[in-house]
């Protein structure tokens, strides 16, 4: 053969293997031997052939043709892009999609670069990047980017091999690993597929994958660990590996497709890309012999959720790790995906406008562009039901919601973002980062997969699912859409067994400006705008966008960007707390402020009438599933203050009126001096609220009048301070005393919630119950004591009383009663009168009667205490004496102390001469 004809051939078989060429369709392997085996069993050495026995050749390691039919597969086939690629590599310019770029230089160091993100970091290490250098040197016989191609791959071979002292990365991702297999199976079937070096990469990488220590199982990147698997094993003809990884793409099939057709990812995105990798996978096994999977029948539902998870404007919706993308039709052709995907221009029409799946999402729309509103107006929402722990691409974010009309994302999710990790990732995964009530200050735990209830009668979609991720606080949240009103209302409910405070929050369009007002918010921008309702009243509002410290207020519109959004919050603090809240979509042409509401909640559950420029209508909710059109809204009276003192204010909070109608507060006293009367008078708001200060000078009730209608009264009692508590000092001895006291004659109306006492410099909080209060380590002197009376809501008058505290000096030493003559002591003396010089006097042991000893004088202390290093040389009698104002002096008992002489040292043997 000549060189010219060798070479043709040689790119020939290489083009088949990387999609220049296409293998024959419906190829499969022939059975091989399992790693290690002859393919058949040959003679034993030394004995000849039978005559006429036909000599049959020893396969070769490699297959190939196999191999070629796993390359000319996703990321394997040839591409538009591959020339400029394949001079871009040649160049040293490597991109890595939407993860960054890096500098290939000649001997690679394989180490994370600052131009590539986290994934972009791992993914250096998948190689998928370098076979346009295969594929085009093929393709115009370009023997160096062939040549290029083998070496960097050699490079990687050679400086990373598993367990050795090689990069973290290198072998850390399973969709690497994945990968990377296959461009070990595309390099297999090329000119230099059977060298040494190279077949032992693809049978290192066999073993490696192979291990259950290295199979995560949990999502998508362990499907492309399998695939990459399944077609090493192929390449080999190792029929092990490849009944090994068809196995695992049963079980991930199982875990990532559910029944319904939603995906096991959390991310919407991910139910797309899975539905094409699988569809990849299936037609792996047929080319390797398999034939068709089972499983393969569980993605017929996909196309139909997909279509239920794209917004009107063919953009998924981006939950979890899902960036709001154009979904492609390519691999939907025919399905309801792809009227979704093509703003229904071909394809057929999905059947439904509501859908709820086990992947936990809530879906719902107005129509599907078939009545008067064209498809990009449409109004869509999604509610999430989904756990955080142990699936990688989902978010913290069980119980948030999204919503679109008019053409405008209007509450939106935060998105993606990137594969970096840092703070603002943190954040966008986080629950903070989502539509949902946020408790300040507390910290997310794990729970498992939280309940979801939904269903769909007479035009209202209502879905009910429940948030237990903060410890001891449960979150309930209730959402419903009314396609007659065109509106959603959300109703959350929170129980704690702790007071906290939280917030019900919703990042709105980015660029729109938020006009805040009573119970209620308007935003203003290009495209659809949105009125929300606070009709459960009472919570303040906040609006903040791009904010760092805390992060809120952001959102992610494409991969690895990020933009500040405007984050609405109703704030409120309590053990139970409810937020009743309207969205009202707005198109372009209609201004703020076109809808109103009111609700209230009563033994039938919340009613929430609802106005839009489309209709009025009530609806009321059992906190489940149930919905209705039936029953009303009423007036309703709450205070924050049951309790007040008196002539201070009481705030009241007023739900359920008819917005914009006239509102008065009545009251009556609860002493029967007087009848009903009114005290206040405002106008409802929008969200059917009014809020008001009333000062209340007596215990009276309270009620709402709004044209015929009347609240339930409430009650606010006011109350004064207690009289004060009569007081007594009665000093014991050796500096105690007992502070005692009668209880007020009065509590001023509300119940005592505690005393206060001030005494010997300190002051002490004690219970209710409590009389008196014991001390002990008094100074001598005048002791004085101050205690006052506290209801709910002022303080009494002070009770005083005084008394003396005797003086009962002491002394103390460290020891007990022996020292070596030499020791110097500090001796410790107490219960001397403050501010006065004591006598501290020591006598000789055994001295006569009347002996006045040495005396030494010491200041005493503030606290009656005072201190003397004494230098003990004989035997002494020790007493301290001190002098109050009035009276005689005081002398303590008598320390005796022994001093004990110091031992002489006996005296050295004489030496020996």
């Amino acid at each position: 053969m000549s060189r010219t004809t060798r070479r043709s051939a040689v790119l020939a078989a290489v083009a088949l293997a990387v999609g220049v060429l296409a293998p024959a369709p419906g190829r499969a392997d022939t059975p091989a031997p399992s790693p290690g085996a002859s393919p058949s069993t040959p003679a034993a050495p030394g004995t000849p052939a039978a005559p006429g026995t036909p000599v049959t050749p020893p396969a070769p390691v490699i297959d190939t043709a196999a191999a070629a039919a796993q390359c000319d597969l996703s990321f394997g086939r040839a591409s538009r892009r591959d020339a400029a690629q394949a001079a871009d590599l040649m160049r040293g310019h490597v991109v890595i999609g939407h993860y960054g770029w890096f500098r290939l230089t000649k001997d690679p160091s394989w180490r994370p670069v600052s131009t590539l993100d986290s994934s972009g970091d791992e993914h250096m290490h998948s190689l998928f990047w370098l076979l346009p250098l295969l594929r085009e040197g093929v393709r115009t016989g370009n023997a160096a980017m062939v040549s290029r191609f083998y070496a960097v791959l050699q490079d990687w071979v050679h400086d990373n091999p598993p367990g050795g002292r090689t990069q973290a990365l290198a072998w850390s991702g399973s969709i690497q690993q994945g990968y990377r297999a296959l461009v070990l199976t595309c390099a297999a079937a090329g000119p230099q597929g059977s060298a040494p070096w190279l077949v032992a990469a693809l049978k290192t990488h066999v073993t490696y994958l192979s291990s259950s220590r290295h199979y995560q199982g949990s999502n998508n990147v362990s499907l492309h660990q399998s695939m990459g698997l399944y077609a090493l094993g192929a390449a080999l003809r190792w029929p092990r590996t490849k009944s090994l990884a068809a196995g695992r793409m049963a079980a991930l099939a199982a875990r990532l497709v559910k029944a319904d057709g939603s995906d096991g990812e959390a991310a919407p995105e991910y139910a797309l890309e899975d539905y094409g990798w699988f569809l990849d996978a299936a037609e792996r096994l047929r080319r390797g012999g398999a034939g068709t999977p089972s499983w393969v029948g569980r993605l017929a539902a996909v196309p139909a959720f997909i279509a239920a998870a794209t917004r009107p404007d063919g953009r998924i919706e981006s939950l979890g790790d899902s960036s709001p993308d154009l979904v492609s039709p390519t691999l939907l052709r025919g399905t309801p995906a792809e009227f979704a995907a093509t703003l229904g221009a071909t394809g057929p029409q999905p059947a439904s406008v509501f859908g709820a799946y086990a992947g936990g999402y809530v879906f719902g729309r107005s129509g599907w562009g078939s009545g008067s509103r064209p498809l990009t107006d449409e109004t869509f929402y999604s509610l999430r039901a989904g756990r955080r722990s142990g699936i990688p691409h989902a978010h913290d974010d069980a119980t948030s919601l999204t919503l679109y009309s008019h053409g405008t994302p209007l509450v939106l999710d935060p998105g993606q973002y990137r594969y970096q990790y840092g703070p603002m990732r943190s954040f966008v995964i986080s629950h903070a980062a989502h539509n949902v009530v946020v408790v300040s200050g507390a910290a997310r735990t794990s729970q498992g997969t939280p309940p979801l209830q939904a269903a769909s009668t007479d035009g209202v979609d209502v879905a009910t699912t429940t948030d237990r991720g903060y410890a001891g606080v449960t979150i309930t949240r209730t959402v419903a859409y009314d396609r007659q009103e065109d509106a959603l209302v959300v109703w959350d409910r929170l129980h704690s067994s702790r007071t906290v405070t939280a917030g019900q929050q919703f990042t709105l369009a980015p660029g729109h400006s938020v006009s805040l007002g009573a119970d209620a918010a308007s935003t203003t921008g290009s495209g659809g705008n949105l009125d929300v309702l606070f009709a459960g009243g009472g919570a303040p509002l906040s609006s903040v966008s791009g904010s760092r410290s805390p992060y809120r207020g952001w959102v992610s519109p494409a991969y690895g960007s990020i933009t500040a959004a405007p984050s609405l919050r109703a704030t409120a603090s309590g053990t139970d707390l409810s937020w009743v809240t309207v969205l009202a979509p707005r198109a372009a042409s209609t201004g703020a402020g076109a809808a109103s509401a009111s609700a209230s909640v009563g033994q039938g559950g919340l009613s929430v009438l609802v106005r839009t420029p489309a209709g009025t209508s009530t609806l009321t909710l059992d906190g489940g599933t149930g919905a209705s059109r039936t029953g009303a809204v009423t007036p309703a009276l709450a205070s924050d203050d049951s309790l007040v003192l008196a002539g201070t204010a009481a705030r009241f909070r007023f739900t359920g009126l008819v917005p914009g109608a006239a509102v008065r507060l009545e009251s009556e006293p609860l002493d029967g001096t007087a009848g009903w009367a009114p005290v206040a008078e405002g106008t409802a708001s929008a969200a059917g609220t009014w809020t008001t200060d009333v000062p209340v000078t007596t215990s009276s009730d309270f009620r709402a009048v709004s044209g015929a209608a009347t609240s339930a009264s409430v009650t606010v009692d006011a109350a004064v301070a207690p009289s004060a508590p009569s007081v007594t000092v009665t000093p014991g001895p050796d500096g105690t005393a007992v502070v005692s006291w009668t209880p007020p004659t009065s509590d001023g109306g509300a119940p005592l919630t505690g005393y206060t006492v001030a005494v010997a410099g300190r002051t002490v909080t004690v219970a209710p119950d409590r009389t008196t209060l014991p001390l002990s380590g008094l100074a001598p002197g005048t002791l004085s004591a101050v205690v006052t009376a506290t209801n709910a809501v002022a303080r009494s008058d002070a009770g005083r009383a005084s008394a003396e505290v005797a003086a009962y000096p002491s002394l103390a030493l460290p020891v007990k009663g022996r020292v070596r003559a030499g020791t110097t002591l500090a001796l410790a003396l107490r219960g001397l009168v403050p501010g006065t010089v004591a006598v501290v006097t020591a006598v000789p042991a055994g001295a006569p009667a009347g002996t006045a000893g040495t005396p030494t004088r010491v200041a005493v202390r503030a606290d009656g205490t005072g201190s003397l290093r004494y230098r003990f040389t004989t035997s002494v009698v020790l007493t301290v004496t001190t002098t109050p104002a009035a009276g005689p002096p005081v002398t303590s008992a008598p320390v005796s102390v022994t001093v004990v002489p110091v031992p002489t040292p006996a005296a050295p043997p004489a030496k020996k001469g």
